[in-house]
């Protein structure tokens, strides 16, 4: 398995983003609305974004696993409005810890998926 010097970069993107309404897929490519902040975008081929997608909808069906009932209704809501996780109310440090580990396999399958030059981009972008 590669050792991901960028992890915290990778983590970042996704706990910000990947849990929002915008789909991770967005960001990586030219189509995302240039009104928001500038972002490292990097071209992904067609079979690495069907990859992607499934990464994401993995990852937030494992989260929403974590969550009560209720939690998932704020999270739904804050996916919606383009929120991040702190729109959700009453996390207990076990869902919190839960939810990190979620994040952190999917930084690793990213990672995983990525080929060099397409890490390379990411670190550059920084």
């Amino acid at each position: 398995m590669m050792k991901l010097k960028f992890l915290p970069l990778i983590v970042g993107l996704i706990a910000a983003a990947a849990i929002s309404a915008t789909p991770l897929t967005a960001f990586a490519q030219d189509t995302a609305p240039q009104s928001q902040p500038t972002r490292t975008r990097i071209q992904l081929t067609p079979d690495q974004q069907t990859q992607f997608q499934q990464l994401e909808a993995n990852a937030i069906t494992a989260i929403e696993k974590i969550l009560t009932a209720e939690q998932n209704t704020q999270f739904a809501q804050a996916r919606q409005n383009g929120q991040g996780l702190n729109a959700i109310q009453g996390l207990t440090d076990e869902q919190k810890q839960g939810i990190v580990g979620v994040i952190e396999n999917l930084n690793t399958e990213i990672g995983n998926l990525l080929t060099p030059e397409q890490i390379q981009q990411i670190e550059q972008g920084q």
